[in-house]
C-alpha cells in the first residue's frame, strides 16, 4: 500500500458531513465488490472525543490505500461522478517514505434486540428457570456492550431481510481505529482490515 487518494468532503450547511461520507462509503463498497479490489480505507480525522459519544467521528476525509495500479483500476474519475458533486477526489499519490506510524481500521459489532433476548433465555435457562443475581450480573455486564460509542456509518444492506413493514434493512457499521505496526493481513469489502488476520494502513 505505497499509493493513495484522498476524498475531501465539502463543508454544507444543508447536508451533515456524516450523511455524505454514508453515501460515499456505500458507492466504494459497491465498487470494491464489482472490482473486487485489494484498497484499504482509513479516516484520517477520526476522532474519539474525551466526553459526549455524540461528539466521536469519521471526519470528513476518506483515504484509500492500495498499490498504483489496485488504485488507477478504481477509474474514481469515472465510477465516483455522484461523489463528485460534494466532495474533492485527489489524484494517485505516492505515500511519504518517512511513515513512523500505522493503524488498523476494523468493523466492531454491536448488540441487536436479537441478541438481547438470546442472551437472556440463555442465562435463565442456565439458572433452571428463575431469573437471580448471577442472571443478572451477566445480564448487565452484556448490556454495557449493546451501545457502541464508536464512529460508524450508516448502511442499507441487501444481504439480509428487511424488519417487518420497511423495504430495506439499514445498520450501522461501527468503525474502530486500532495503533498499530506494519501488518499485511486480508481486507473486507468494505476496505477494512479483516478482524482476525488485520492489515495496517500508514498514518500521516
Amino acid at each position: 500500500m505505497d499509493h493513495y487518494i484522498d476524498i475531501h468532503i465539502f463543508p454544507n450547511p444543508e447536508i451533515e458531513s456524516s450523511v455524505l461520507m454514508n453515501s460515499l462509503f456505500y458507492q466504494l463498497h459497491l465498487l470494491f465488490v464489482d472490482r473486487n479490489s485489494e484498497v484499504a480505507v482509513s479516516f484520517p480525522k477520526y476522532c474519539l472525543a474525551q466526553t459526549g459519544a455524540w461528539k466521536n467521528t469519521l471526519g470528513s476525509v476518506l483515504r484509500l490505500h492500495g498499490s498504483h495500479q489496485s488504485l488507477l483500476a478504481l477509474d474514481t474519475a469515472t465510477t465516483l461522478t455522484d461523489a463528485l458533486n460534494y466532495a474533492a477526489v485527489s489524484g494517485i499519490t505516492p505515500v511519504p517514505k518517512d511513515i513512523k506510524e500505522y493503524a488498523v481500521f476494523v468493523r466492531k459489532h454491536a448488540k441487536s434486540q436479537r441478541d438481547i433476548e438470546r442472551k437472556r433465555q440463555h442465562l435463565l435457562k442456565k439458572a433452571g428457570g428463575e431469573w437471580n443475581e448471577i442472571a443478572q450480573e451477566s445480564m448487565d455486564r452484556f448490556m454495557d456492550k449493546l451501545y457502541c460509542k464508536l464512529p460508524f456509518i450508516y448502511l442499507t444492506s441487501h444481504s439480509s431481510i428487511p424488519a417487518k413493514g420497511e423495504d430495506k434493512n439499514h445498520f450501522s457499521l461501527f468503525i474502530s481505529k486500532e495503533n498499530g505496526t506494519l501488518m499485511k493481513g486480508k481486507l473486507t469489502k468494505y476496505g477494512l482490515s479483516d478482524p482476525t488476520h488485520k492489515t495496517s494502513v500508514p498514518i500521516f
